[in-house]
């Protein structure tokens, strides 16, 4: 055991990974000046009252550390008329938020969301390099990460969203389904990946459909056929590993229904409640389809076109073998399109593998790498301006 520990250690230790581990960081630290610095240009241009702390807990993340520090609410404590209540929210971030606050007592529970949230959003994009690399061996795939933490719609890495841990297990989880640990490839990991995911978003139920596909590809050599699908669950069927492996993903949501049902008495709710932020209709498709073709000057505009161009990414993902990870961001696209979309560019960039595919276009296009980097770099101040000027509205929902 001593052994195989210290082999592991060695591992996490070697140049290659130091190098790695200090890059990233630079790139997350330049990343948070420039988040920074939009806030105190907004602050000096407009008068906004936004403080330091303010920057890191707008939108979302007053829920989460309200529910850290208090727990879900009982449902006598609902105002009469109001209706919205942190069932919508998932449990494991907030979870872990009031976990790292006992460990660091120090801490207040903001402090402790921002710092966890940073940390989160850091391991994100050490795991999306190390993805890049299986790929396209030879490049270094920091652009990548300059995508990931100062690209379009980004921002929510640097806030207390439970974005930032979702994202982070699915960079796990798409790696270590693609990357042999010890000559072998190792469900376990990305199955308990996508059990936790489950309890941070819903969607996180959907990563048991990748894995099973990865499972199948992995069985005849990367190929997909339907003839062999009949031997496919003959084999899986009989072999319990397996099967639990595949079970235990979606565990998480369940853990949440329970817990919900013992608070409220309905273990829908997180559903259910869901109406409350959704009451004027503005997040429908076809309130977003009426905008695209009649008003280019709606904020509703930029939503379907933002869909437009993720579908194109996912496209070339799919011609370039990128099968798992298109399985998964199809279907959290297609969810929300089904009801309010107002989220929808929110969603896009919180199933992550939209980075992975942007960089495999990019990474051999020396002519036009930096300049469209630089471009998304430029889109991504003008959403943060938004951000801290406008609060939460439809280009930044």
């Amino acid at each position: 055991m001593k052994e195989k520990m210290s082999g592991v250690w060695n591992r996490l230790t070697t140049k290659e990974n130091r190098k790695l581990a200090w890059d990233v960081f630079i790139i997350l630290f330049i990343s948070k000046l420039f988040y920074i610095f939009i806030g105190c240009v907004t602050n000096s241009a407009f008068g906004n009252n936004v403080t330091f702390a303010k920057m890191f807990l707008g939108g979302d993340a007053d829920w989460y550390i309200k529910t850290a520090e208090k727990g879900y609410s009982l449902v006598g404590s609902i105002k009469t008329g109001d209706g919205q209540a942190n069932w919508a929210f998932f449990p494991l971030f907030p979870v872990l938020i009031r976990w790292f606050k006992y460990i660091f007592f120090f801490l207040n529970y903001k402090q402790a969301g921002i710092i966890l949230s940073s940390i989160f959003t850091y391991i994100t994009g050490l795991y999306l390099v190390k993805t890049v690399r299986l790929y396209k061996p030879g490049r270094l795939g920091y652009i990548a990460v300059v995508l990931l933490y100062m690209g379009p719609y980004t921002f929510y890495l640097h806030c207390v969203y439970s974005e930032t841990l979702f994202m982070m297990l699915l960079s796990i989880f798409f790696y270590y389904l693609k990357k042999d640990v010890d000559g072998k490839r190792n469900y376990w990991i990305p199955a308990f990946a996508a059990m936790l995911a489950s309890c941070t978003r819903i969607v996180g139920v959907i990563l048991v459909l990748p894995l099973v596909l990865g499972m199948y590809r992995d069985s005849y050599s990367g190929k997909i056929s339907l003839k062999k699908a009949g031997s496919f669950i003959k084999d899986t069927l009989c072999t319990p590993v397996r099967m639990l492996q595949i079970f235990i993903c979606p565990a998480g949501i369940f853990v949440n229904m329970l817990h919900l049902y013992w608070v409220c008495g309905d273990a829908w709710a997180f559903r259910h409640v869901q109406t409350a932020w959704r009451e004027d209709g503005a997040g429908y498709i076809g309130n977003m389809i009426w905008d695209f073709f009649n008003n280019i000057y709606a904020e509703r505009y930029w939503i379907p076109l933002v869909v437009i161009l993720a579908i194109v990414v996912y496209v070339y993902m799919l011609r370039n073998g990128y099968y798992e990870e298109v399985l998964f961001a199809i279907i959290t696209l297609i969810i929300p399109l089904t009801g309010g979309v107002m989220s929808m560019c929110r969603f896009i960039v919180g199933s992550y593998v939209i980075f992975i595919g942007i960089y495999d276009y990019l990474a051999d296009k020396k002519d036009i790498k930096l300049c469209a980097t630089a471009l998304v770099v430029i889109m991504e101040a003008f959403l943060i301006w938004l951000w801290f000027t406008a609060g939460v509205n439809a280009f930044t929902a």
